[in-house]
């Protein structure tokens, strides 16, 4: 067997010449005429002579180069080529350097083609947000470090947006894994790592009484657009974010009723909202406030003051609230009300006067279990609905003017 000083002793070969200096079962160092020396491992796979190359020496040391020499030969006993298996770790290694998270997140962010736009917008602020881990394989991050970047945002007092980042971080793992690129996820131990979010209520107003007051404080709100929407949002029950970005094309104010795409529902399916006379009446005013489509000119029902090619913004009907002493920790603070809030008075009130809730369910488009049924409902349902939506909005009039 070698040892370091019979191989330091051994004369240079002479130019041109190699020397071999044997370990024992194949194991040998190969010491080349230009002082250079090498280990080499001698088999046979097959019927044919092989040899596999286990770095320079002395860099690769005595000690090493006999356990690279065990493994080989295990590798030999479960009858695969240590050459060939040495290969395709190396191929591995080099596939799984070239999948960076960067790379394997913009892939998965363009499954988000078929999603809203703001779900594409969120989820590429949120690929930004770990733009350190980017140039790096995906195998090399680990727990902590993603936990670290969410705990600088749950530190900065944006405890959900920290848990959004863990849960973007998990989905590209999970779709990473799902692919066959690693199997290395660290964000699977992410659980319990963060604060949990403070769930806030989305306050709605459930007394009659003090919902036909909030109801005559909206009609005095002074920017006549943005109380027609807040109008609207009480009398359609739909989501603010559905109102906010409302077209007309949309809208069919002779037969009364509003079909909102399905790209821009929560529950990605077109939901159809009757239109109760009411309702009609707060559309053709506000018509004449943002004009019909041309163009990019007068597309939305409720654009922004400054330009007409975007529609309102997410804060507006927020803010008129508070203005109206509706916000939470405002001068009517027992009697707080957020703009989905009125989806909840809608749901209340009605349930309250003994109408059918699955109609009520319908109105708000709520998804069911069954897919089957959810279709038939739909279909058979709209007389209901707009007998539902005509009476909720009869009941707003008569609780406006009950005091």
């Amino acid at each position: 067997m070698l040892t370091a000083a019979r191989i330091k002793a051994q004369p240079v070969p002479a130019p041109g010449k190699v020397k071999k200096l044997t370990d024992g079962d194949g194991l040998y160092l190969l010491y080349t005429s230009n002082g250079k020396k090498a280990w080499r491992f001698k088999f046979r796979f097959a019927g044919r002579e092989n040899s596999l190359s286990f770095g320079p020496y002395p860099d690769v040391p005595i000690e090493v180069a006999r356990e690279r020499a065990v493994e080989a030969r295990a590798t030999l006993r479960r009858g695969e080529n240590p050459a060939a298996v040495k290969r395709e770790a190396r191929e591995a290694a080099a596939t799984d350097a070239a999948m960076t998270f960067g790379r394997v997140g913009a892939e998965y962010l363009k499954l988000d083609s078929t999603k809203a736009p703001k779900t594409i917008k969120k989820h590429a602020w949120l690929f930004e947000r770990l733009a350190k881990f980017h140039s790096r394989p995906l195998s090399s991050i680990q727990t902590l470090e993603i936990v670290t970047a969410c705990r600088a945002l749950e530190a900065a007092g944006k405890r959900e947006t920290a848990h959004r980042l863990a849960a973007f971080a998990a989905r590209v793992y999970r779709y990473a894994t799902q692919s066959g690129y690693t199997t290395h996820n660290p964000a699977r131990d992410l659980r319990g790592a963060l604060k949990p979010i403070e769930v806030e209520s989305r306050e709605g107003i459930t007394d009659p009484a003090k919902f036909g007051t909030l109801m005559r404080h909206v009609d005095t709100y002074p920017k006549v657009a943005t109380r027609h929407a807040l109008i609207l949002l009480a009398l359609t029950a739909v989501r603010p974010g559905e109102l906010r970005a409302a077209e007309w094309l949309e809208i069919d104010l002779d037969k009364a009723e509003w079909t909102i795409p399905a790209v821009r529902t929560k529950m990605r399916k077109p939901h159809w909202v009757p239109l109760s006379r009411q309702a009609v009446a707060v559309l053709k005013a506000q018509r004449e406030i943002s004009g019909t489509w041309i163009d990019d000119t007068g597309r939305y029902v409720f654009p922004q003051e400054r330009t007409a090619k975007r529609p309102m913004s997410d804060g507006t009907l927020s803010a008129a609230l508070a203005v109206l002493g509706y916000n939470k920790g405002g001068w009517l603070t027992t009697d707080a009300q957020q703009p989905h809030g009125f989806r909840v008075s809608f749901s209340s009130l009605m349930n309250g006067a003994g109408h059918d809730p699955k109609i009520i369910e319908a109105c708000l488009a709520h998804g069911l279990p069954d897919k089957v049924a959810a279709i038939y409902n739909r279909a058979q349902h709209k007389p209901e609905r707009r007998v539902l939506m005509q009476a909720w909005a009869d009941l707003i009039d008569e609780l406006k003017t009950s005091q």
